[in-house]
C-alpha cells in the first residue's frame, strides 16, 4: 500500500522536481576577426577564437575564396594580398559536439587596396551626390571609405554625430592617403581633433597626412578656424577647398599631384601649415578661441559664448530703439540661447512645458500660504524634475543634449519665476504680452545668429564681438523716441500738428 501512495505521488509532483532540465548547449557558430581593409603588401592575421559552441576536436581549415585547396589549418589564417581588390576568405569549423561530428562555415570580405581616401559627409550632403564619387573613384582605383552619421536631431548636434561616428569606427582612419571633411564650417574637424586626442592609434593614422576641407563658405574664414584643430592634430597640413576638388583628388596620383591640378583647373584652394598658425598681435583673441577648442572645449560652447555678445547687441536694439517690452536683457537672452542650442521647435516645447508646470504648481501651492522665497524653490525643484522627465523622453527618442545645452536648460527655467510674478502683480494680459515680445525677440535673434556663414565668420575672428561694444555705447546714448511710441502717441502728434 505504500508503494502504491507513493508512486501516485510522484507523478502528481512537477517533472522539473524529479528530474532537472538538461543544459541548453549553443549551437557551433564560426566566427572571423580581423581587419576589413588592407593596403596590397601588408600581412594581416584573421583569427577564429571568437567561434562559439565548440567542442572536442576542433579542426580549422581556412580558404581563399571558392578555392578548395586549403591556406591554413590552425585556429589563425596569415594572409598577405597581392593587388587591389575585394577578397573573400572561407572559415570551415568541425567540431564533436555531444558525441556528434558538426560542420559550420563563414565568410568575410575584405577590401584590398593601392590607395585609400576616408569621406567624411554630415547628414545635409544627399547621398546620390556621394554615390557619384564612390563611382568616380573606383573607376580611378581609389578606394573611398564613406562615412555619414545619421541626422542630428538638434541643430548643434551636428559634431557630437560626427564624434560618435568616429568613436566606433575605431580603424577607419589607418592607411588613409587623405581625409576628405565635407560639412558645415569646422565641425567635422573639430569631430575629427576630439577622436584623434588621447587616442595614440588614431594619431598616428593622420600624423603627417592630408586634411581636405570642403566648404561652400569664404577659404580664409573657414581655414583661420582650422588653425586650432591642425596644432593637436599635426597633419602635415590642411586644403580648404571647394567641392570640385573632390574628384581631381582621386585622379591625382598624390597629394603634389593634385595640388598641380588644382592650380591648373583655377580651383581655389587655402594651405593651412605650420607657417600660418603662429600668433599674431592681432589674433590674440583668435589664439585664445583656438587654445580653448583644442583643450577640450566644444565648439557648442564655444558658439554660444562667442553668440551672447551679439544676442545682447540684438535685444539692446529691440528695447532702446524699436521699444518692444521683455522680461529684461538677460531673459531673452537665455532664451535664445536655448533655442540655438535646441533648434526653436524644440526649445519653444520645453519653454511650453516650464510655463505650464510652474504656473501648476504655484496654483496647488495656493492653499499651503507659503512665503515667496520657499514657494519659488519649491516652483523651480518640479519644472528641474518636469526636465528631467522631457530629458528622459529625449533619450528615449535617442535625442541626446549635451551637457552645457542642458545648463542653459536649467537657467531658462527662471522664466517661470518672471512670468508668474508678473501675473501676480500686473495680471494675465501683462504675463502673456510680455512672455509673447520675450520670446518673439528671442527667436528673431535665433533667426540672425544661427546663419552659418555668421557663426564661421565669429569663430573665424572673434575679435570682431568686440564691436558689440562701440554699438552698445551708441545704443546707450539714444535720447530719441522709440518706434513703438510713435505709434502709441499718434493721437497726440495729430493734435499737435493741426495746433
Amino acid at each position: 500500500m505504500k508503494k502504491i501512495l507513493l508512486s501516485i505521488l510522484l507523478l502528481t509532483l512537477p517533472f522539473s522536481s524529479v528530474a532537472q532540465e538538461a543544459p541548453a548547449v549553443e549551437p557551433l557558430s564560426a566566427v572571423i576577426t580581423g581587419p576589413d581593409e588592407v593596403p596590397v603588401g601588408r600581412t594581416i592575421v584573421l583569427d577564429a577564437s571568437a567561434s562559439h559552441g565548440l567542442g572536442s576536436s576542433t579542426q580549422y581549415t581556412w580558404y581563399r575564396g571558392e578555392s578548395n585547396v586549403p591556406i591554413s589549418r590552425s585556429v589563425e589564417a596569415v594572409f598577405t594580398p597581392d593587388q587591389p581588390g575585394v577578397v573573400t576568405m572561407r572559415l570551415s569549423i568541425s567540431s564533436m559536439v555531444n558525441g556528434r561530428k558538426q560542420t559550420v562555415e563563414t565568410t568575410r570580405s575584405i577590401t584590398v587596396f593601392d590607395r585609400k581616401i576616408v569621406l567624411i559627409a554630415d547628414s545635409s550632403i544627399p547621398l546620390d551626390k556621394l554615390n557619384l564619387h564612390l563611382v568616380a573613384a573606383a573607376e580611378a582605383g581609389v578606394y573611398l571609405r564613406l562615412l555619414q552619421p545619421e541626422e542630428s536631431a538638434i541643430p548643434l548636434g551636428v559634431e557630437e554625430s560626427i564624434f560618435a561616428m568616429l568613436s566606433d569606427e575605431s580603424a577607419t582612419l589607418n592607411g588613409a592617403e587623405a581625409i576628405v571633411l565635407w560639412t558645415e564650417g569646422v565641425k567635422g574637424l573639430q569631430a575629427l581633433m576630439r577622436a584623434v586626442e588621447g587616442n595614440p592609434d588614431k594619431f598616428e593614422a593622420i600624423h603627417n597626412q592630408t586634411i581636405v576641407l570642403i566648404t561652400d563658405r569664404g577659404l580664409g574664414t573657414l581655414a583661420r578656424t582650422a588653425g586650432g584643430p591642425f596644432t593637436v592634430i599635426q597633419p602635415h597640413q590642411i586644403l580648404v577647398t571647394r567641392k570640385e576638388a573632390v574628384n581631381p583628388l582621386m585622379s591625382a596620383g598624390d597629394i603634389e599631384s593634385f595640388i598641380a591640378e588644382l592650380t591648373q583647373r583655377d580651383i581655389d584652394f587655402f594651405v593651412v601649415d605650420k607657417s600660418t598658425t603662429g600668433i599674431r598681435p592681432w589674433n590674440v583673441l583668435s589664439s585664445l578661441v583656438n587654445f580653448m577648442l583644442t583643450h577640450g572645449v566644444s565648439s557648442q560652447t564655444v558658439t554660444l559664448l562667442l553668440m551672447l555678445p551679439l544676442i545682447a547687441t540684438i535685444l539692446a536694439f529691440f528695447k532702446q530703439v524699436i521699444g518692444i517690452t521683455t522680461f529684461g536683457l538677460y531673459t531673452p537672452s537665455i532664451v535664445a540661447l536655448s533655442f540655438l542650442a535646441l533648434g526653436w521647435e524644440l526649445g519653444l516645447m520645453f519653454l511650453l512645458f516650464i510655463l505650464i508646470t510652474g504656473y501648476a504648481t504655484r496654483q496647488f501651492m495656493k492653499r499651503w500660504r507659503l512665503l515667496y522665497i520657499p514657494k519659488v524653490a519649491i516652483i523651480l525643484t518640479v519644472v528641474s524634475l518636469t526636465l528631467l522627465a522631457l530629458l528622459g523622453i529625449g533619450a528615449y527618442k535617442d535625442i541626446t543634449l549635451s551637457g552645457d545645452t542642458i545648463f542653459v536648460l536649467l537657467i531658462m527655467s527662471t522664466l517661470s519665476e518672471s512670468f508668474l510674478t508678473v501675473k501676480a502683480e500686473e495680471g494675465w494680459k501683462a504675463a502673456i504680452f510680455g512672455i509673447g515680445e520675450t520670446v518673439m525677440a528671442a527667436l528673431i535673434c535665433v533667426f540672425i545668429v544661427q546663419l552659418s556663414f555668421l557663426q564661421s565668420l565669429i569663430l573665424a575672428y572673434p575679435e570682431l564681438i568686440l564691436i558689440t561694444i562701440v554699438i552698445n555705447i551708441f545704443l546707450g546714448k539714444w535720447t530719441g523716441l522709440r518706434l513703438v511710441e510713435y505709434f502709441r502717441f499718434r493721437e497726440v502728434f495729430k493734435h499737435l500738428q493741426e495746433e
